[in-house]
């Protein structure tokens, strides 16, 4: 979705973080009791999807649903929907998987509204995902990344320059590679890579086909872009620190640049440990070959 930021300098940030709204909601757990008690109250009170209004509406004409007293239903604050329409609800999701994933994909979707306290509507927010979903092929194998949701509000709400914007792609891109580990060690291109929306350089190839796209690849991979923009990232806190050392550039949300000097000297130390244990079991195997051939010999 990184390349959106550059393809679409306009809406390519709401785009990103509709996406990144569905994908927290998919996640949710949820009770299936509290599902279609919540479509039920949003059906009696309004708030459903036009879809899903158009679905209940209809089957009120059939006489499967009423709009029962509000006295009834409404006891001291607390929600009780007539049985008669809850199992009405259970049962057709149970044969209508359809109606099932629309019922559950909006209520998840509302939760999390209320939790972000966003205002935004539902269909907007699932119309955009599967968008993507359906060009990018369902984002199968692709990296996640975890973005602050103070700092989702600030580039979703506040206007940015073009420079700004790919100052957090460059950011996302990194956080992309770091995952949930303290610190990673990586190289300038693979930085670039996933700052316009690649998980490796073969990714890259067809998403620089677009014209805007290559003119910001372009400018922001000479040399001077990359190191400046690396440097304002820890300057402004986005990371905490970045060393570039032996032909690799070494990235941390978390560790100060001490810290990450010292996880630096610790992982060259255990990857030249590990090569040595390598050798040691392929000398291993090569003795043991060999006492094979001698001994075959000797038979």
């Amino acid at each position: 979705m990184l390349q959106e930021i550059f393809k679409k300098p306009v809406n390519g940030f709401s785009d990103i973080f509709d996406v990144g709204i569905y994908n927290v909601a998919t996640r949710q757990k949820v009770n299936c009791n509290n599902v279609f008690i919540q479509t039920l109250y949003c059906y009696y009170r309004g708030g459903l999807t036009p879809s899903l209004q158009q679905w209940f509406d209809g089957m009120a004409q059939q006489g499967f649903f009423c709009f029962p007293d509000k006295r009834t239903v409404f006891n001291e604050s607390e929600f009780v929907p007539p049985s008669r329409d809850k199992n009405f609800l259970m049962t057709s999701c149970e044969y209508d998987p359809k109606l099932w994933q629309e019922v559950l994909e909006f209520y998840k979707l509302r939760q999390v509204k209320t939790v972000l306290r966003m205002k935004f509507k539902i269909d907007d927010i699932k119309n955009t995902y599967h968008k993507y979903d359906q060009a990018y092929n369902g984002f199968k194998n692709e990296p996640l990344i975890m973005i602050k949701t103070d700092m989702m509000f600030d580039f979703y709400k506040y206007p940015k320059t073009d420079y700004e914007k790919a100052l957090f792609a460059m950011y996302a891109g990194i956080r992309s590679i770091i995952g949930n580990k303290d610190f990673a060690a990586t190289t300038g291109s693979m930085i670039q890579c996933r700052m316009f929306g690649a998980k490796n350089a073969t990714a890259l190839a067809p998403i620089l086909k677009d014209k805007k796209v290559k003119a910001a690849h372009t400018k922001y991979t000479t040399a001077y872009h990359y190191k400046k923009m690396l440097k304002e990232l820890v300057a402004l806190g986005f990371l905490k620190s970045e060393i570039g050392f032996n032909r690799r550039t070494y990235v941390s949300c978390r560790l100060t640049m001490k810290e990450l000097e010292d996880a630096i000297i610790t992982d060259i130390e255990n990857k030249s440990l590990k090569s040595k244990v390598k050798q040691v079991e392929q000398s291993r195997l090569d003795s043991i070959k060999s006492l094979k051939r001698r001994l075959n010999n000797i038979n």
